[in-house]
């Protein structure tokens, strides 16, 4: 068995690479963010870097590599795709929406009518239009198929009613992949529909949720009587429970993550070298065991992304990954903070913090990282349900 990329693929991520290096402004930082890729620069013009990048990446064809190359994409591999989404969340990059890349337009492709894959699909690939998830409620998280959010319908329209929590990027996004309950007299998973929500529509509110890192990726969805014509609805109604599944298994791949932790791997053996300090041999074998348990990180991602060329179902191999990649991250996060002991908690706006509070920052955000798209334990039910076959408690 190869395990080895291609000449091609290799010189794919050397492109990357340079891209990032010419493109990223020489200070940045690379702040990791509380679910990956969805980064704003840490300055006033941070949103402009954002909106910059992304048009670059549209240019380059790179935010959809692994589509149709009838909707606008490469038609390459989704190991080619997983090379590209593994640099840029190597370098905390801006200009990425994995929300509408990676989870919302390979769904759409496979539910989406003709007229939808025509008006969204360009310009996601574009970097031109931004999305974000109505998912999860102050009442219904984990629990997603227990939403009350409601959308009655009205001749050629549905008039959604209702709040969503922890909607990542909303703040800055365009659009909004939306659940809600469309029959009300349905329980559970039955009668729920997905739509695709405007942002600028009529009775629509914002509100930002600040994080433990004082970051403002979240926030609160209010609707009030939003009408939304018809045509925003996928798949067919009261069936969106299926269209939300398949959303989500492109969600949980995640090798943003440990690409992360290769990232925090690489910075802090740099700084161990220039501080006698932490050269010790408890540093030596806590960064070679994170190393260790990073590249079987890699591994499995880029196993599930073999699988998904191959044509195989990996739903609770998706499962798998996401619950290995965020276990790690939250795992050296705490590690790292060990390490550099108090310096550690000291964040960018003081001089004396080691890589510019990078270590602070990844240690904060790291505590979402396990709850986000499915918490460990969901994660776990999947892989025992789906992949062992163990019957329901």
């Amino acid at each position: 068995m190869d395990f080895g990329f291609t000449a091609e693929q290799e010189k794919f991520r050397q492109e990357i690479r340079a891209f990032l290096d010419a493109e990223l402004p020489p200070d940045w930082v690379g702040y990791v963010a509380p679910t990956t890729g969805d980064h704003i620069a840490n300055s006033n013009d941070g949103w402009q870097i954002f909106k910059d990048i992304a048009r670059k990446l549209g240019e380059k064809g790179w935010l959809s590599l692994f589509w149709p190359k009838e909707y606008g994409g490469q038609s390459r591999s989704y190991v080619d795709y997983l090379i590209f989404s593994e640099e840029i969340a190597r370098r905390g990059s801006p200009g990425y929406n994995p929300i509408a890349v990676k989870m919302l337009a390979p769904t759409l492709i496979d539910y989406g009518t003709e007229e939808q894959k025509e008006r969204y699909l360009k310009p996601i690939a574009k970097g031109q239009e931004f999305w974000c998830e109505g998912f999860s409620e102050p009442d219904a998280g984990s629990d997603l198929a227990s939403l009350q959010t409601k959308a009655m319908k009205d001749g050629n329209h549905f008039i959604i009613s209702g709040q969503k929590t922890w909607s990542t990027f909303a703040d800055y996004s365009d659009w909004c992949c939306l659940l809600a309950r469309s029959d009300p007299h349905s329980r559970r998973a039955r009668g729920l529909s997905f739509f695709l929500v405007d942002l600028s529509t009529p009775g629509i509110t914002l509100r930002p949720i600040e994080n433990m890192a004082g970051d403002l990726h979240f926030s609160q969805i209010f609707l009030e009587d939003v009408r939304v014509p018809r045509e925003s609805l996928v798949g067919r109604e009261n069936e969106g429970w299926q269209v939300t599944q398949a959303l989500l298994g492109y969600e949980r791949s995640s090798i943003e993550f440990v690409a992360m932790v290769q990232s925090m791997i690489e910075r802090l053996a740099k700084y161990a070298r220039a501080t006698p300090g932490i050269q010790t041999t408890h540093a030596r074998d806590l960064l070679a065991r994170l190393a260790i348990e990073a590249e079987i990180g890699r591994l499995i991602n880029y196993r599930i992304a073999w699988l998904h060329d191959k044509g195989m179902a990996t739903d609770w191999h998706a499962a798998m990954t996401k619950l290995y990649s965020t276990d790690l991250f939250k795992h050296a996060a705490s590690a790292a903070m060990q390490l550099l002991g108090l310096y550690g908690q000291l964040d960018k706006r003081e001089d004396i913090a080691p890589l510019q509070g990078w270590i602070e920052h990844f240690y904060l955000v790291s505590f979402g990282a396990t709850i986000a798209a499915g918490t460990s334990e969901i994660q776990k039910n999947i892989i025992a349900l789906r992949g062992l076959g163990l019957p329901r408690g």
